[in-house]
């Protein structure tokens, strides 16, 4: 028999609580030994370790399902699959920062339908599943807060706080560019101290532009904003987790206005 939502919400969430023991045990506040992948970018062996975990659980509680995650890469079906990022920043992980997450997202049929960012370090975690609303629950326990985007007071793009992926003052070139051509159309830049999509979740902004990335970047994300409230996409409206990038999570009533934008 096919899971229904809730269990996979709480196969998901069991999946976030081994990854933070993985990444908690690994993060030092310090800087660690990595390496650099082709693309230039690094990896640690944490990264590796929280994959290889949530691969193994998934084997587990779902034989059937398929399984996508940056470092391990693909196995099984892609009809039904756990998409991960067992170190979702891992710049800022091996430097000894905060600001680095763990996500995990299940597409099923081209759809994601269930997302978790989780942040052992601050104790913070935002999931949602479709038709279930978005979530964040702290470190201080007790019942989790439902998340909502910005209100009517966002409508107009002039106004709309607004962050970036990575932080504006690592871009360059054309990214840099596209970041400013957002910073022209709308309002105050908010420097994200997380993942910008978390700021459009909850509020703080109401988009962000992320200037390019993976499926296991995109796919909790997505989630976690349109339960919210909002809307995801790629820079042509579609909600496509496979195109590299960029893509925009926004409050929903900005978002077509920020892609007349970037068509310029």
């Amino acid at each position: 028999m096919t899971p229904g939502v809730d269990e996979d919400l709480a196969l998901a969430l069991r999946l976030a609580d081994a990854a933070d023991e993985i990444s908690r045990a690994g993060f030092t506040g310090a800087a660690i030994d990595h390496r650099l992948k082709a693309d230039g970018s690094p990896v640690s062996a944490t990264d590796v370790a929280v994959e290889r975990r949530i691969r193994a659980l998934v084997a587990e509680a779902r034989p059937a399902d398929g399984m996508l995650g940056e470092e391990v890469g693909a196995s099984g079906p892609a009809g039904r699959r756990w998409i991960v990022d067992g170190i979702d920043g891992t710049v800022l992980f091996v430097a000894g920062r905060r600001g680095w997450a763990t996500e995990i997202g299940l597409e099923v049929d081209g759809e994601v339908v269930v997302g978790v960012s989780t942040e052992p370090v601050t104790g913070r975690r935002w999931w949602a599943a479709r038709g279930r609303g978005a979530w964040l629950s702290g470190p201080a326990g007790g019942p989790p807060s439902r998340l909502a985007v910005r209100g009517p007071d966002g409508a107009a793009l002039a106004a709309a706080p607004w962050t970036v992926i990575p932080p504006l003052d690592a871009l360059a070139g054309e990214r840099r560019r596209l970041a400013e051509r957002l910073g022209a159309a709308a309002g105050t830049y908010v420097p994200p101290t997380e993942h910008g999509a978390l700021f459009v979740a909850d509020g703080r902004a109401a988009v962000c532009l992320q200037t390019g990335g993976g499926p296991w970047d995109f796919a909790a994300l997505s989630v976690i904003v349109a339960e919210a409230g909002g809307r995801f996409s790629d820079l042509a409206g579609r909600p496509d987790i496979y195109g590299g990038g960029p893509v925009l999570f926004s409050d929903g009533r900005v978002h077509d206005a920020v892609l007349a934008a970037l068509r310029v």
